[in-house]
């Protein structure tokens, strides 16, 4: 009965039943409700990316700190509350870029997923439209414009675009078959079906009419319907729903519908030659969208230990802010009576409390830098480089499959070093999932061997059994082969028959039994053809009862030509023998010695049904087939009907081959103590010997097995007590069951599982389910202390849990698609390369990843500690040692040489490390970064800071002298020897030197460099430092501090570093030491385990604790868990199927959509989406990596390895340099002339002085306290020749303190407007009490040192071209015009003069505030020779007033510099530096340790001490270039 036209019918869709209209009733309009067919598997728009990608940076808490900092630095520029003494943008403009760099990462990876989403979203579909000419009319589409209730057209290997209800295909009775590896990880074919009504209707033509397609597609515009489906859901196995088709002449029909007619977005048509179907879900609504999950985001162990080591940074900070704060705060007074520093007075308004609290934000701000804000960003640069490495290597690259490793998470590269746990799966991932049929077993005779040759091997002996009166038995074994199955005969390209099988096991029987002599030719939807010795049999296929995982076995009903109806069953031996009316002895002696030989058992049965018993069970299972609900129940209890009393006729034995390579690498990982579980689908028989034949297994192990037990607290305590524990970890395995975890956990024992488990170097778990292994997983993850690092790897789909539990995922690119793959964070092609993945690059990149974050924290701890010790030379006031801009450039040019390290650094070759397995131990243990490694890092940045502090602090006086002794210009002169001694550092624990390395350490150099000549040539930006860098250079005591700072660390580091190489060696230092004798010693060639011993595969077995075989009962089969869940088969009525049905001439004209990228592109672009093959063996490499030296890390390098000779090289090298440089500083001091009067001191100053006293050159007590004019008579010590230098100095006076040297209008001085002044200048040195402007402004402009000093007869010049004074004030322009001004001469006339105003070179020398607490300036020259014993009369008008400070004036004449400090430093350091060669000489010559060999003494000692990872590691950073 016809229908009214009507509309598409959504009960709240996302809720509800659709209706969907079909054919004549179908209105386009409706389907504005449904979501569009656009698949995203981007993280951002172009509109969220920014607040998206912002919000992802700010959850990291380095990010989070420094954005605090920053913020706290503005509120101290822009405040009174906190007096930030570092400038806001020296942080942000770290912080910026470093964020964006990140986020730029970020979008570039979000970048190649959108690329993927438009690539799959416009692919093109064949659509049905109704209407034009002929009434119906093919079109095409993209995929993101199809729509619910579209009819799409498919041929054969085309994926589907949506979710679809098939309406017709070409295969016989609505059958086709599609590949769903996308979906569920299973390679096999599922047999799917058309709604059967649907079929019934497109399909009924004449068999010489046009093409089949031709007539459905023009009978679909005849077509009224109406599909009821349930709302969108995830189930991939469950779907109900129902097809009404509204007859014009009759009723309407009505027919279920069911999982096995509903085809999902993702699958593949194979083996169909054309299909159409109404689409019922698009986009988000799709099974396959609705089951995708984002891979989860995993934070790296070493991240985590950064994590925890910031802590203990910023409690490191607090501690030095509260330090600091309250040195200031008890200090404060003091400071406060100083009346060039406070001129308001000295009162305190606020609290205690207040002012150690501003004051420890204060510091806190100062001492920010000792939290790395460069870290991440050079762990995301370097964790690049190491995932293009990983990505590059060609020795993982598999030629077969065209796929090169892949990286899917870059953070993860270094946390490969440190695997402490393997759990793996076997079948595709041990094995190759290829599946031959190597032994048989029936009436008590067993056939073939297992060999390498492809094949069953004993045809003959088959054949020739079967000769001599055993016909019938053998033809009922083979009969069960060759027909009980769902098979399909197809022509492959190049048009030879082939199999394609729903499961690998099954096309192995089917094969097996070919080369056995039953042929397997054609199937149709109700009969079967098999030639068995040149005659063809047809069998009638009456019934399937398909497999599925709680049935464990399948059966066929089938008549054969004499009208015999069989059940011909196969299964799991377990479920089979339940069946079975009598089990023989020699099955269940055949399932024994099949499993020992490691091969997956199945069972075969049959029974005899006659006519009555078999119509009537198939009354019941069309009942069962035609039920509209509960239709899987009843027919699986149909099935329980029929299939008993079974008849056991033989066993067949399936080989799963090992991948290449899987035993040696096996074996490698466990000598690097990687503990490995194998977690399988297998029996327990089949996995031990799969266990033996891996290496996994020894004959010499301690086997432990936990099976399911009525008592399962007494068979674990078994296993767990101490009596039967062995010694030795590696001597030991365990071998667990499925249900017997099952009972563990449900006891509430995973803890003493765990425990006993811990105890063996081996763990196979047997029949385990998905969700058991990543249980697994999370049990040895999160119970287990401390935390190991997991790696679970894998190649299906079933993996993905374990997957994703682990620390670490690995997927195997096999037979079992690409959900593994895509839910990695690394894949490989092949299990074999997990070796080098781990073994080389997850070691490499672990200690590149360690000495970068060391080093970084060591940097930043230095700095911070220079600025730590400053505070006691400016007054606590939190003054920086640094200008903001030194500060900002510091990790800008010291970040190079470090990415280099952790990008190329190699401490031994790749060959080194897969023949030295046992060096894995380094990550494993976390022996290169733990808790004593940061300590021993603090302590190193401690003794570096304090060389650099005192070299600078004692190289003051000459750089007083010559007037570098500015706050500026010490400043950076300190910033260049921190460069130097770093980047000397980052070289030191460098073992590799390449054009990598060499580059960075050249491009460090000359950033300083260009940053040194712009920041000190652009007056106009940074007028407080012009002209520093030139003026510096010029001075000798900067290249002698240059070359003394590094030296200093070289003495402390080299004899540190051979005193642990000495004493401590590990092992990597022995097998340097023997590579360079160009050989390896026995102790290093002997491996653990022998390897043939270890592939021994017989065994004797004793007592109850070790192996057994068990109970019968316990034996079962492989072949349940690798059987796929196929879809029964609903038998329509036979239609005879012509070419023409295949012709697809209608559709090769249109364009097919494109196929999607395969594994291999997959894999090199880290792209989520594609499809499932790829490229053939014929087809030319396209993803094989570049073989450069670059990319495969062998560029020409030198490696640099310490031994007794570098350190005697270097330690006397060294001492001769400290040697020269001091008695080059002794003599030019002693060439020096020198003397200088003392004219005002506090009064406890000069009790106790005599008046004659000397040191380092004569000292005259001349008492001339301010203010008055005082003369002397003074006869010259010693000869002064011209020009004479003549200085001033005040001490101590703080013109580093915070708020003095803050207080410089720079711009005045520069002859501008400074529109800071207003701020810059408290209000009493901005305007006098008169009102008048004073210029220029600030403490440091008002209180100039103007004392004058004359000497009779001998003229002082104050603006002699000799003075050491290189600046350059300038005067405004309208100087001397502007009103109501009080000029610089007008103030201080005796300092300057009214044409030279800011000009005066004495004026200019006392605005260059000096480094250290005191003032010592130029005051002038003279230009006439002073002779020893020559009485000169010195006139001293002392004016400035030092009372109340604490301070003393002196004057000083000085021809040159004297600085015996320095000179006795430096050859004190040369002293030390030979008496550490004689340390050496007198160990080496006494207790000297053989090269390559361990010093016997400490070996015990040694490795316990090297091995616990909370303790110092053996190798240390410094012994990292050994």
């Amino acid at each position: 009965m016809p229908r009214k036209k009507g509309h598409i019918q959504d009960s709240d869709h996302d809720l509800g039943e659709r209706i969907i209209p079909m054919g004549a009733s179908f209105d386009k309009s409706a389907v504005a409700s449904f979501p569009a067919n656009t698949v995203f598997t981007s993280k951002y728009t172009w509109w969220s990316f920014l607040p998206l990608v912002t919000l992802e940076q700010f959850q990291k808490r380095a990010n989070v700190y420094f954005t605090f900092i920053t913020l706290l630095m503005y509120v101290g520029e822009h405040s009174t509350f906190i007096d930030s003494t570092v400038s806001w943008w020296s942080t942000a403009a770290v912080l910026i870029p470093m964020m964006a760099l990140s986020m730029v990462i970020s979008g570039l990876d979000d970048l190649r997923r959108h690329q993927s989403d438009r690539q799959i979203n416009s692919q093109q579909a064949r659509v049905i439209r109704l209407g034009g000419k002929y009434r119906v009319y093919l079109d095409t589409v993209l995929w993101k414009n199809i729509h619910v209730g579209d009819v799409i057209v498919l041929k054969s290997d085309e994926e589907l675009p949506a979710d679809i209800i098939p309406l017709a295909c070409s295969g016989s009775d609505g059958q086709c078959y599609v590949s769903t590896a996308n979906l569920d990880g299973e390679t096999n074919l599922k047999i799917k079906a058309c709604a059967a009504e649907a079929q019934a209707f497109l399909c009924e033509g004449h068999a010489h009419g046009p093409p089949l397609l031709d007539q459905a597609v023009e009978k679909l515009a005849m077509l009224d319907a109406a599909l009821h489906v349930e709302a969108p859901s995830k189930s991939l196995t469950k779907f109900s729903g129902s097809l009404k088709i509204y007859h014009r002449d009759t009723e309407e029909s009505t027919s279920s519908l069911s999982a096995n007619n509903l085809l999902l977005r993702g699958t593949r048509l194979r083996n169909t030659a054309w299909l159409f179907g109404v689409v019922v879900y698009t986009g988000k609504d799709t099974r396959m969208v609705m089951n995708s999950r984002d891979i989860p985001t995993k934070l790296a162990n070493l991240e985590r230990v950064v994590n925890r080591a910031m802590l203990v940074v910023l409690g490191a900070q607090a501690f030095l802010s509260s330090l600091s704060s309250i040195l200031y705060v008890s200090n404060e007074f003091r400071f406060r009576t100083s009346w060039y520093l406070y001129p308001s007075g000295t009162y305190i308004k606020e609290g205690v409390a207040f002012r150690l609290a501003a004051n420890w934000f204060k510091f806190f701000i100062l001492y920010s830098n000792l939290m790395p804000i460069s870290l991440y960003s050079t762990m995301e640069i370097c964790n690049y480089a190491q995932a293009f490495f990983v990505k590059s290597d060609l020795k993982m690259y598999d030629e077969e499959q065209d796929c090169p490793a892949a990286v899917r998470s870059t953070n993860l590269c270094h946390e490969l070093g440190q695997i402490s746990y393997i759990f793996s799966d076997k079948t595709g991932t041990l094995t190759q999932n290829v599946m031959e049929l190597k032994r048989v077993s029936f009436a008590g005779q067993v056939f073939g061997e297992i060999t390498e040759e492809p094949g069953f091997s004993d045809v003959a002996g088959v054949q020739g059994w079967r000769q001599i009166g055993n016909h019938k038995r053998v033809d009922a074994f083979l009969q069960i082969l060759s027909v009980a199955h769902t098979v399909m005969v197809t022509t492959d390209k190049q048009g030879c028959q082939c199999y394609e099988a729903e499961s690998p096991d099954e096309g192995a029987l089917v094969e097996g039994a070919k080369q056995m002599g039953w042929h397997y030719c054609s199937r149709t939807a109700d009969s079967l053809v098999v030639q068995v010795h040149k005659q063809s049999l047809t069998y009638k296929i009456l019934a399937v009862n398909n497999f599925n995982s709680t049935r464990k076995r399948m059966s066929s009903l089938v008549q054969t030509a004499n009208g015999e109806t069989w059940l011909l069953v196969k299964g799991a031996d377990n479920v089979m023998m339940d069946r079975a009316e009598n089990v023989p002895l020699w099955l269940t002696e055949s399932l024994a010695n099949f499993s020992r030989s490691g091969l997956r058992t199945l069972v075969l049965g049959h029974r005899r049904l006659d006519p009555q018993e078999a119509q009537s069970w198939l009354q019941t299972y069309d009942a069962a087939q035609c039920a509209l609900e509960g239709r899987d129940a009843k027919l699986e209890a149909a099935a329980e009907n029929i299939e008993v009393k079974l008849e056991m006729v033989g066993v067949t034995g399936i080989e799963d081959k090992l991948q290449i390579g899987v035993p040696d690498t096996i074996l490698k990982l466990r000598d690097a103590g990687i503990q490995l579980w194998v977690l399988t689908g297998d029996k327990l028989e089949t996995a031990r010997n799969i266990g033996f034949s891996t290496n996994l297994l020894s004959v010499e192990m301690d086997i432990r097995v936990l099976e399911h037990s009525e008592n399962i607290s007494d068979a674990l305590q078994e296993l767990v007590s101490p009596d039967l524990l062995p010694e030795d970890r590696e001597d030991s395995a365990l071998m667990v069951t499925g249900a017997a975890l099952e009972q563990v956990t449900a006891a509430g024992l995973l803890e003493e599982f765990l425990q006993a488990s811990s105890a063996c170097s081996v763990v196979i778990a047997c029949r385990v389910s998905p969700l058991q292994k990543a249980q697994l997983v999370r049990l040895v993850r999160e119970s287990s202390y401390p935390q190991p690092v997991t790696l679970a790897i894998g190649d299906g789909a079933n993996d993905v849990p374990m997957i994703q539990e682990a620390h670490v995922g690995v997927g195997v690119s096999g037979k079992e698609g690409r959900q593994a793959v895509n839910a990695s964070d690394f894949a490989i092609a092949q299990f074999r390369f997990l070796e080098r993945l781990l073994l080389v690059h997850g070691r490499w990149d672990y200690r590149r990843t360690c000495k970068f974050i060391l080093y970084t924290f060591w940097r930043n701890a230095i700095i911070t500690m220079l600025l730590f010790y400053y505070t006691f030379f400016s007054g606590y006031s939190g003054t920086c040692m640094f200008t903001s801009t030194v500060w900002t450039s510091f990790s800008m040019i010291l970040f190079w040489p470090i990415i280099a390290t952790g990008i190329s650094d190699r401490d031994v070759t790749a060959k080194q490390a897969v023949e030295h397995p046992s060096l894995y131990e380094t990550g494993r243990l976390g022996l290169d970064l733990n808790i004593t490694k940061m300590v021993e890092m603090l302590l190193s940045a401690f003794v570096h800071s304090f060389v650099i502090m005192t070299i600078a602090v004692v190289a003051v006086m000459d750089l007083d002298v010559a007037a570098t002794g500015s706050y500026y210009s010490f400043g950076f002169m300190v910033f260049s020897w921190v460069v130097l001694t770093m980047n000397y550092r980052a070289t030191f624990i460098t073992t590799t030197y390449n054009y990598v390395f060499v580059a960075a350490l050249v491009v460090s150099f000359v950033s300083y460099l260009i940053f040194a000549f712009v920041y000190c040539n652009l007056p106009s930006i940074f007028p407080e430092v012009y002209g520093t860098f030139q003026h510096v250079v010029r001075n000798p005591v900067f290249w002698m501090g240059s070359l003394a700072v590094p030296l200093l660390a070289v003495m402390i580091d080299m004899f540190k570093a051979y005193l642990m190489l000495e004493f401590f060696p590990d092992q990597r230092d022995l097998i340097l030491e023997q590579s360079l004798q160009g050989k390896l010693s026995d102790h290093f060639r002997a491996a653990k385990g022998d390897a043939a011993r270890r592939g021994s595969r017989s065994s004797s077995f004793g007592r109850s604790a070790t192996w057994h075989t068990g109970e019968m009962s316990a034996i079962s089969s492989g072949y349940a868990f690798s059987f796929p869940e196929g879809q029964r088969v609903q038998s329509l009525g036979s239609v005879p199927r012509l070419q023409m049905d295949f012709d697809t001439t209608l559709l090769d004209a249109m364009p097919s959509g494109r196929p999607s990228p395969s594994f291999a592109t997959i894999a090199s672009s880290d792209s989520d989406s594609g499809g499932s093959s790829g490229s053939g063996s014929h087809e030319p490499p396209i993803q094989k990596p570049r073989p450069s030296q670059f990319s495969q890390q062998a560029m020409p390098s030198v490696q640099f390895a310490l031994n007794r000779k570098v350190v005697l090289v270097a330690l006397i090298s060294s001492g001769i340099l400290f040697v020269l440089m001091g008695f080059m500083t002794l003599l030019y001091s002693e060439s020096s002339s020198q003397f200088r009067v003392v004219y005002d001191a506090p009064d406890d100053w000069y009790a106790g002085v005599d008046s004659t006293a000397s040191f380092a050159g004569e000292v005259f007590v001349r008492p001339c306290r301010a203010p008055q004019r005082c003369t002397f008579n003074i006869a010259v010590p010693a000869n002064l020749d011209p020009p004479i230098q003549v200085y001033y100095e005040v001490k101590p006076f703080l013109q580093n303190y915070i708020k003095y040297i803050s207080s410089i209008a720079w711009d005045q001085l520069q002859g501008k407007e400074d529109a800071n002044a207003g701020v810059l200048c408290e209000p009493r040195t901005r305007e006098t009490p008169q009102g008048k402007e004073i210029f220029p402004c600030g403490l440091i402009a008002t209180s100039v040192f103007n004392d004058t000093f004359e000497i009779q007869g001998i003229p002082i010049d104050t603006e002699s071209s000799h003075m050491p004074v290189w600046r350059k004030f300038y005067n405004p322009p309208n100087y001397l015009e502007r009103s109501n001004v009080t000029w610089l001469y007008e103030r201080y006339p005796m300092v300057t003069s009214r044409a030279l105003g800011v000009q005066s070179k004495r004026f200019i020398a006392w605005m260059l505030p000096n480094f250290l607490n005191r003032a010592g300036k130029p005051y002038g020259v003279v230009s006439q020779p002073l002779q020893k014993g020559q009485l000169i009369t010195l006139h001293i008008t002392s004016t400035f007033p030092v009372k109340g400070l604490g301070a003393q004036k002196s004057l000083l004449l000085t021809r040159g510099a004297q600085n015996y400090t320095l000179a006795y430093i430096l050859l004190t350091s040369g002293a030390l530096c030979f008496a550490l060669v004689f340390t050496v000489v007198a160990i080496y010559l006494s207790c000297g340790r053989q090269p390559g060999k361990p010093r016997q003494r400490f070996s015990s000692f040694s490795s316990t001490w090297r091995h616990t990872p909370e303790m110092e590691s053996t190798s240390s950073e410094e012994e990292s270039s050994a």
